[in-house]
C-alpha cells in the first residue's frame, strides 16, 4: 500500500487509487479545514467519515449498488473502498441511463436517504451498462418532502446545464423511473420541485 495515485481532489476530501492486498482500491481521505477550530474539525471529519461509510453499506439492503467498503479508519478519516471499473456517467451520458437513475434515487428517497450531490459525476457506468452510485459525502437522512425535492432539483439543474441538449428526454426518463419505484406520491414530490424553482425565481 505504499504506492498511491491521486484520482481526484475535492473541497472535502481526496481520492487515491491504491493497492489493497493485490487489487485496486480507492482511498478516500477527508482533509482538514483551516478555517475550522481544530477540535471541531476533528469531530466533524470523524463523524462524516463514519456516516458516509454507514450509508454506503446500508443502501445495499434495498438494491442500490455502491462500492464495497473494505476498511474504515475513522481516526485517520479514511474509507478504503472497491474500485469500480467503468466510465463516469458525465463522460458517456445518454438519456437512456436516466430511467435507471430515477429508480435508484427513488429507492434512496423511499428509505429517507438524501444523496445531497446528485450530479452525473457521481454515477459510474459499468461495462455491463449498470449504474453505481458514488460519493455519499453530503448524504443525510430526512423524511421531508422538501429535502427529497431539493435532491431532485439539483439533478434537474445539472441536466439543464451540463447536458442541456438532452434535457427534456432525460428528465422525462428520470421521472418515469422514479415514479415506477416511488409510486403515487411522485407527482406531489415533483410539484414541490417546481415550487422550489418558482421561489428561487421570485427571490431573484
Amino acid at each position: 500500500m505504499e504506492k498511491k495515485m491521486l484520482l481526484k481532489k475535492g473541497a472535502e476530501s481526496e481520492l487515491y487509487l491504491i493497492d489493497w492486498y493485490g487489487q485496486n482500491a480507492v482511498s478516500k481521505i477527508r482533509v482538514s479545514k483551516k478555517y475550522r477550530h481544530h477540535s471541531i474539525d476533528l469531530i466533524l471529519r470523524k463523524h462524516r467519515t463514519l456516516h458516509e461509510a454507514r450509508i454506503m453499506s446500508s443502501v445495499k439492503m434495498f438494491d442500490v449498488v455502491t462500492p464495497f467498503v473494505y476498511f474504515l479508519d475513522s481516526n485517520n478519516f479514511e474509507i478504503i473502498m472497491e474500485y469500480i471499473v467503468g466510465n463516469v456517467l458525465k463522460d458517456v451520458f445518454s438519456p437512456n441511463f436516466c430511467t435507471e437513475l430515477g429508480q435508484i434515487v427513488a429507492k434512496l428517497h423511499l428509505n429517507n436517504i438524501i444523496h445531497g450531490d446528485l450530479t452525473t459525476s457521481n454515477f459510474i457506468i459499468t461495462p455491463q451498462n449498470h449504474l453505481v452510485v458514488i460519493d455519499f459525502g453530503l448524504s443525510f437522512y430526512s423524511e421531508r418532502m422538501e429535502d427529497k425535492a431539493a435532491d431532485i432539483r439539483l439533478f434537474k439543474e445539472i441536466l439543464n446545464s451540463v447536458h442541456v441538449e438532452f434535457f427534456k428526454t432525460s428528465f422525462e426518463n428520470f421521472y418515469l423511473g422514479y415514479n415506477k419505484i416511488y409510486g403515487k406520491e411522485s407527482l406531489k414530490l415533483f410539484n414541490t420541485v417546481d415550487e422550489i424553482e418558482q421561489r428561487g425565481r421570485y427571490s431573484r
